[in-house]
């Protein structure tokens, strides 16, 4: 896969190159200059347009776009040192990009536009697929276990007759539903991050939850704690324990 960051500043420099000379040969630089900036890579045109600000750009630019050059310069220096670059950072580099070749109307616009939205695109996959993952890995043992029901059911009606069958049927829907019940409680206790713990309803960030059994969780004598109201538990006090 080509790299984004690489394309998104050639494109950068092909649609600075003409403004950039147009600029300063407005303002009569020298042919050393002008020469310059007609073969600078975008770093050497970012570094321009910073350092001859006020000479050059402030007139015809915001202080938006200031800020803009400030920041591709940092994110175009961990790139071209191969700091980490998230699809968060790769999606701001792209877009910072078009949001300066449009202030200053550049030809380029389209083709890094492209870019930008296939960035977002792959930020938004990234972002939905996990959400899609947890909710088929909360699913999935229902779906296994209904499955199984619905053929031990049909079973029992094509070899047992009435009213057995009937019974039977009522007691494996009821066991495969506490099955994956089971799996799925399983499941979602071993996934990473925050979650909602099943008895208490808190939000969590371990597996065993901390509210449900703090006595436990702590390693402290259950037969030391003070029952409050709400469920709640009070551990004694260092004067409680002596006495």
């Amino acid at each position: 896969m080509p790299d984004r960051i690489f394309t998104g500043l050639q494109l950068l420099s092909t649609g600075l190159r003409p403004y950039v000379t147009k600029r300063a040969s407005a303002m009569s630089y020298g042919i050393q200059i002008i020469n310059d900036i007609e073969h600078g890579d975008a770093q050497f045109l970012l570094v321009l347009m910073w350092d001859h600000w006020n000479e050059l750009f402030r007139q015809d630019l915001s202080f938006v776009e200031r800020c803009l050059i400030s920041e591709l310069r940092d994110f175009r220096n961990r790139w071209a040192h191969q700091g980490p670059m998230s699809e968060n950072d790769i999606y701001r580099v792209l877009d910072g990009i078009e949001r300066l070749l449009c202030a200053i109307h550049s030809d380029q616009v389209v083709n890094i536009r492209e870019l930008r939205r296939e960035s977002l695109n792959r930020l938004w996959q990234a972002e939905i697929g996990d959400n899609n993952r947890k909710n088929f890995r909360a699913i999935w043992p229902f779906v296994l276990y209904f499955a199984s029901a619905a053929a031990l059911c049909f079973a029992c009606f094509r070899f047992y007759p009435m009213p057995w069958n009937g019974v039977l049927t009522i007691l494996i829907i009821a066991l495969l539903s506490r099955l994956a019940w089971a799996q799925s409680i399983k499941d979602a206790s071993l996934t990473a991050g925050p979650k909602e713990c099943f008895h208490c309803g808190r939000v969590i960030y371990s597996t065993p939850c901390p509210y449900c059994r703090p006595s436990q969780n702590l390693g402290i004598d259950p037969r030391m704690t003070i029952v409050l109201k709400n469920d709640e538990t009070l551990l004694p006090t260092h004067k409680q324990r002596h006495h």
